[in-house]
């Protein structure tokens, strides 16, 4: 027997083992045809380790031509003469055949259009196999290289692996943003940092091609699936928003980066059906659709008493919530979701983050550093009979701006009033029922409200209205589909009352049966979909940022988010790697006001201490008085904000 041996000199390896996150840092994945395949890291394929790059084919999307037009990019490199071998290996799960193509721009920072097609793979191969590319020609020329796969065949996959590549070169800074997945199925995650611009900048050049998507798949065009015909579009909603709405200033700045960035990318800008480049400005008017009634929603929430139990939460905060809507196969809602990470570096804001999609930077769903959040829920009592010209302010970006700016009503803490705050300073064009939370402890007493507004007014509804019928006789829930409760007498709605009679039977949550009940009245609305649903568990953000806080699952392949597996997310992985963010870690937090030490768990104290306890009310408890539940501790005349527990 002979055998061949090849020696294959690389400057270095990416074998996708050495980072927690996908992809490694510098190099970029493109989702181009923005359907639900994109490259993702696996975790038990490697060809050497446990880990690859992989995708996964796309459904056949009707009335599109191609699928799986996904590509992953290196940093750039430089090929010389005695380095300019590519290598890598692949393999399949199925001999059907995939195309893997092999491209490379000079440009840099690189754009689509420039990436020229050097060699193309056939991939059939069921096991591992080493395919080498040669670079010579490019000899002294910085240069990117993208392994661009297309239709892979139904329920099959392709992997990618250590991939050799020519020494790197000093990276050009291509945008302040990273976008990272997870999978299977795949959901992408967008950091972003610095000025609105730049966030914007970052989020149009990583997320353009889904953000077109939606624009044409979406929000415009001639189907019963889009939201709005081209006709209503151009000659109604475009005329309404440039007389009726105020956008401000920094969220201008944030649509012209996106737009900026789309260009930048190379993405094709035609909106086929309006005959014309999407704009600046329509990207803005897509952040405002919301506001002319587009989502249905519901939630619900625990804390303290009704949270106890869960070892997790400890009496903490949780809240899940359904995103509503049409879940049909041609919708780009779901394939287009993500996460975004934001980091602002003006002095008054903080970071946070969205539950969002491409194109998309308002909030629907959020939550800050602080364990402040919202939840938007479209409401069924809208007044528009007096707008005043350029008064309005999209809802999503006026809830983005509340839990984006640092302590909005300036009283020193961070809480749900904070939300009410920013939002009563705005004028909204429709209904909305705003689920808002926060962590729950000695701080945040009042940890949860729903905010029922429109043009002309707006409720706060807490646990205290909770008698309304169909009552909830608990203090420690609440719960919101699309109908006010305190700003209009209540109308019958079967997903309240669903949640409702849970909730009388046992209104005790965990964080599985919070989504449970949630899945129970999924699909109820009139759309009959899910497109996002969710968990947020917000007392984890400041106490233990490398546990979980959130699980979303999206819409894929024509079935409702509610019925597909949730990834889960800490804060510490969303924001890892963020330029001029230290990682957090879980340590003693201290009561702004009162420098109280958070315990929790059975209370021991030194021989020297002395301790009080309270009740939620704040009423002193004799010891031998208490009852299993949940009371606030004083050592030595400090209020803790973690609270005991007693069984």
């Amino acid at each position: 027997m002979i055998l061949f041996i090849f020696f294959i000199h690389c400057a270095w390896t990416e074998s996708f083992e050495t980072q927690n996150y996908f992809p490694p840092n510098d190099w970029i994945i493109v989702n181009k045809d923005g359907l639900d395949a994109c490259w993702y890291r696996a975790a038990t394929e490697g060809h050497t380790g446990t880990h690859s790059a992989t995708c996964y084919a796309d459904t056949a999307y009707s009335g599109l031509a191609y699928t799986n037009l996904d590509y992953i990019i290196t940093p750039q490199v430089l090929p010389n003469t005695s380095d300019s071998l590519l290598s890598f290996w692949y393999s399949a799960t199925t001999s059907a055949g995939c195309s893997l193509d092999i491209m490379v721009s000079t440009v840099s920072p690189f754009a689509m259009p420039s990436f020229n097609l050097i060699q193309t793979f056939y991939v059939t191969e069921t096991s591992w196999t080493q395919q080498t590319v040669n670079l010579s020609s490019y000899n002294g020329v910085s240069v990117y290289i993208g392994f661009r796969i297309r239709n892979i065949p139904i329920s099959e996959q392709v992997y990618l692996d250590d991939i050799g590549l020519p020494d790197m070169t000093a990276q050009p800074t291509i945008c302040n943003g990273r976008l990272r997945t997870k999978g299977p199925p795949v959901q992408k995650y967008l950091q972003v940092w610095g000025s609105h611009y730049e966030m914007g900048y970052a989020h149009g050049f990583l997320l353009g091609e889904g953000a077109m998507a939606n624009l044409i798949r979406f929000a415009i065009g001639s189907t019963n699936l889009h939201m709005l015909t081209p006709t209503e579009y151009e000659y109604g909603i475009l005329p309404y928003f440039r007389l009726r709405f105020y956008i401000p200033q920094k969220y201008q700045d944030e649509a012209q980066g996106a737009y900026d960035g789309i260009v930048a990318k190379g993405v094709d800008l035609t909106h086929p059906e309006l005959g014309r480049d999407i704009t600046a400005e329509d990207i803005l008017c897509l952040n405002a659709l919301d506001d002319f009634g587009i989502f249905w929603c519901s939630s619900i929430s625990g804390w303290g008493e009704s949270t106890v139990n869960d070892d997790t939460l400890q009496g903490g905060m949780v809240i899940a919530r359904n995103l509503d809507f049409s879940t049909g196969q041609y919708t780009s809602l779901g394939n287009t979701s993500v996460i975004i990470a934001c980091s602002p570096d003006a002095s008054d804001e903080q970071d946070f983050i969205l539950v969002s999609m491409a194109g998309l930077f308002g909030c629907l769903s959020g939550v800050n550093k602080q364990g402040v959040g919202l939840c938007s829920n479209y409401g069924n009592h809208p007044d528009t009979a007096y707008i005043p010209l350029n008064s309005l302010v999209p809802l999503g970006l006026s809830c983005r701006d509340a839990i984006e700016t640092v302590d909005p009503d300036s009283n020193g803490i961070n809480d749900i009033f904070d939300i009410i705050h920013a939002i009563h300073d705005s004028t909204c064009l429709m209904s909305w029922d705003v689920h808002l939370f926060s962590s729950y402890d000695a701080s945040h007493p009042v940890p949860a409200g729903i905010l029922e507004i429109n043009n002309i007014g707006d409720s706060l509804r807490l646990v205290s209205d909770n008698s309304i019928p169909p009552a909830i006789n608990s203090d420690w829930n609440l719960c919101v589909t699309n109908h006010d409760r305190v700003y209009h007498p209540p109308e019958y709605c079967y997903r309240y009352q669903v949640m409702a009679d849970s909730l009388n039977n046992d209104f005790h949550l965990t964080t599985e049966r919070a989504i449970a009940i949630e899945n129970a009245v999924a699909g109820w609305s009139y759309f009959a979909g899910t497109v996002q649903s969710m968990v947020f568990r917000p007392n984890l953000i400041p106490e233990h940022p490398d546990w979980p806080f959130i699980g979303v699952s999206y819409a894929y392949r024509n079935q409702g988010a509610h019925t597909h597996y949730k990834h889960y997310y800490s804060w510490n992985e969303l924001f890892e790697g963020v330029p001029g963010i230290k990682e957090k870690t879980a340590k003693p937090i201290k009561n702004h006001s009162q420098g109280a030490t958070i315990i929790s768990g059975p209370l021991l104290l030194p021989a020297d201490k002395k301790c009080k306890v309270f009740d939620i009310t704040g009423r002193e408890v004799k010891s031998h008085l208490l009852r299993p539940g949940i009371y606030f501790v004083e050592i030595d005349g400090e209020l803790t904000t973690k609270v005991i527990k007693i069984r």
